[in-house]
This record gives structure tokens, C-alpha cells and sequence, in this order.
């Protein structure tokens, strides 16, 4: 049975008005419309009590108290879905700074390979697009600058220092290896399904890059070199180091770092290092640290070229003086500082304060390769 609609309902009323007129006698008409108010009054009183109830509120004695009552089912809007809190995002906003002490020689076949055109980078305004490469391989992940090579991504970073003793050898390239280093470091992690272990990315990074070095090319190309790299799972920063690079990590809020790696040597100017002949490997050896990062951290990675210049306290002071502008310019700014002590044949440098404690005559700052790698951790919605 279907309810009637309101204009068909007042269609049949008026008609059944008019039939009345016309066939009951006046007396029998006054009473008809007298018994038709009152059936109306009944059905309005049915109505209005189907919206009103009579409540009783007891507060010492009971009263009756009208109060109305919404109809839930009447004119209620349908239920919005409020939408699920978008989860946190944790990234690393990344630049870097270099100083070669020379130009990096070409690497050689197969892994140097000649630009297409006469514009070997696209013409961009990212960092990466205004960095020389001459050495050729613009198909190796990361930036060569001398004997040292870096690499970057928003969840993973990392600096190598080649051995530039190899450079005199005939068949030794102390750049390929930090940029090979670097290059399977990069691929290992990006194929990584889930959480990454920078130590096991390293150490499949390390066999890769003896791999390429000795068995895909028809000449065994030596090196060694030293590695610091990071990754982000979250907010918890992983840091595995082998060698003299290091790793901090300064916090705004407390003005001062809550991470400083350690140098690993085996004697004094010689680090630890991977590559040709040595004994040391990623598994033994490397220094893991761990740490949950806040939002606006900086983490800073540097080859030995800055903290050979430069004492902690120095390059947290220039962290201080960048709170609140934590662009490219602290990369910047660390890179200058060391290298205005490295150039200056007199001036004190923690190298030399090493130096001098192995019984060494050696003065003013290190001659050396500086690359430095920062990032602002963020955390966003």
C-alpha cells in the first residue's frame, strides 16, 4: 500500500466538501462540519503527540514539563565519514657542499662514458645539474669531487673517501672506488622491500664494487676506500661507518648534538678501508648507531677533509648560528671554515694537534678533498 501524496490528499478533501454541499440539507451540513473540526482536532492532538512527550523531572516533587522531543528519523542528516588521520611522513631535505684539493681524473671504460650532447645534465635549477662531473660517468649514482664521492635521497645519505695513495699506482683509482662504493650503496637500498640495514646494504655494495673492478673489466682496477652512510626508517636514523668520515647529528631544541661518530683507525693517517688488500669488511667492522630523530634534526656527513680542520665545538657553533635557516648555506658554510684552515700553512688544525701527539712535525691545516653532506629531518602529514 502506498501512502498518498499531500496534494492528492487535499484533492480528495475538497471534494468530498463540495458532494456534501450538494447533497445534505443545511441542518445535516452544520453537523457534518462540526463532526468533521472535531475529527480534525482528534487527528492533529494524535499528531502533535507523536512529537511531544511529557517528561518528569524529580527534584524534591515531581512536576510535569513539556518537552520536545526531535524526531531522529525526520530530517536527519546522513552520517559523515570523517576521513582517517593521514599518517606521518619522514624525509630528509638533503644539500651538500664540495672542495676538491684537484680536478678528478676520468674514470676508465667501461665505466666512463661520453655525454650525449654538448649538455651532458639537464638544464635544471637542482644542486645536482650544477656539479662538474668531468669525470664522465654520469650513469654512476652520486657526485665525484676529487677522491671523495657523495650521494643523497630523502631517506638515505652517505659520503666515501677514496685512498688517494692508489692514484699512484698504475691500475689504482681512488674515485671509482668511493663512487662505485656509493653507486651499489644507492641501488641496494632503493631495492630494499621494507627495512633497510644499512650494514648488509654496504656489505652487498662492497662485494658489488670488487665485483666491477676486477671482473667485468679486462684491467683490475685497485682502490680502497672509506664509507659513512645513512638510512631512515621513520623517525630512527641507522648510521654504519668504516673509517675516518663521520656522522652528527645536531638537535635545535637542545642546541647541541645528541650523535657524534668516531674516527676508526689503524694507526695514525691510516683509516680503516675497503677495497684492495685490506682486511677490513662492512660486517666486522663497521660502527653502527642509532637514533629517533625530531622534527627540524640536521644530520651532517662529512669525509675526513672537515673534521681534520675543523674541532666539534667549531662546527657545532656554525649549527647554532643556523637555527631557524637550515638551507643549503650550513653545507655552505662548514665547507668554507674547513677550507680556509686547510689552505693556511699556519694555523692549528685538530690534524696537526694528532700529528704533533704521534711525535710528528706537522703545521697548519690538512691539504685534503671536503665534502660535506647535510639534511633537515622533517616530519609531515
Amino acid at each position: 500500500m502506498r501512502i498518498p501524496a499531500s496534494s492528492s490528499l487535499a484533492a480528495a478533501t475538497s471534494l468530498s466538501s463540495c458532494l456534501s454541499a450538494r447533497l445534505l440539507p443545511r441542518p445535516a451540513l452544520r453537523v457534518a462540519r462540526l463532526q468533521r473540526a472535531s475529527a480534525f482536532s482528534t487527528a492533529q492532538q494524535r499528531s502533535l503527540a507523536t512529537s511531544t512527550t511529557i517528561s518528569t523531572t524529580t527534584s524534591g516533587s515531581a512536576s510535569s514539563v513539556p518537552t520536545k522531543t526531535v524526531n531522529k528519523h525526520k530530517n536527519a542528516l546522513p552520517a559523515v565519514a570523517r576521513p582517517a588521520a593521514r599518517p606521518l611522513q619522514y624525509s630528509f631535505q638533503p644539500n651538500f657542499s664540495l672542495f676538491a684539493k684537484r680536478p678528478p681524473r676520468p674514470f676508465p671504460p667501461p665505466f666512463h662514458s661520453p655525454p650525449l650532447s654538448s649538455f651532458s645534465d639537464p638544464l635544471s635549477t637542482h644542486n645536482l645539474s650544477r656539479v662538474p662531473r668531468s669525470e664522465g660517468a654520469h650513469f654512476l649514482r652520486g657526485i665525484t669531487n676529487g677522491d671523495d664521492a657523495v650521494v643523497y635521497a630523502p631517506s638515505f645519505l652517505g659520503v666515501a673517501d677514496g685512498v688517494g695513495a692508489w692514484n699512484t699506482k698504475s691500475a689504482g683509482h681512488a674515485a671509482l672506488w668511493s663512487r662505485l662504493m656509493l653507486h651499489f650503496f644507492s641501488l641496494e637500498v632503493e631495492s630494499s622491500p621494507s627495512t633497510v640495514d644499512p650494514v648488509h646494504c654496504l656489505t652487498k655494495a662492497y662485494h658489488s664494487t670488487l665485483h666491477a673492478t676486477t671482473e667485468s673489466t679486462a684491467t683490475v682496477w685497485q682502490g680502497t676506500t672509506t664509507a659513512c652512510v645513512t638510512t631512515l626508517h621513520g623517525n630512527t636514523l641507522t648510521v654504519a661507518n668504516v673509517g675516518d668520515s663521520r656522522c652528527w647529528v645536531f638537535r635545535p631544541s637542545k642546541r647541541d648534538f645528541i650523535l657524534k661518530t668516531t674516527e676508526q683507525w689503524h694507526w695514525f693517517d691510516c683509516p680503516k678501508q675497503l677495497g684492495t688488500n685490506s682486511p677490513d669488511t662492512p660486517a666486522v667492522d663497521a660502527d653502527v648507531y642509532t637514533v629517533d630523530l625530531e622534527d627540524g634534526d640536521i644530520i651532517i656527513l662529512a669525509t675526513d677533509g672537515l673534521p681534520d680542520n675543523m674541532w666539534d665545538h667549531e662546527i657545532l657553533s656554525l649549527c647554532m648560528e643556523r637555527v631557524g635557516h637550515t638551507g643549503p648555506e650550513l653545507a655552505e658554510r662548514l665547507v668554507r671554515a674547513a677550507k680556509k684552515v686547510a689552505i693556511d700553512p699556519f694555523g692549528e688544525s685538530p690534524y696537526m694537534e694528532r700529528a704533533i701527539d704521534e711525535g710528528l712535525s706537522i703545521e697548519g691545516g690538512k691539504w685534503d678533498d671536503i665534502s660535506v653532506v647535510t639534511a633537515v629531518f622533517r616530519a609531515r602529514r
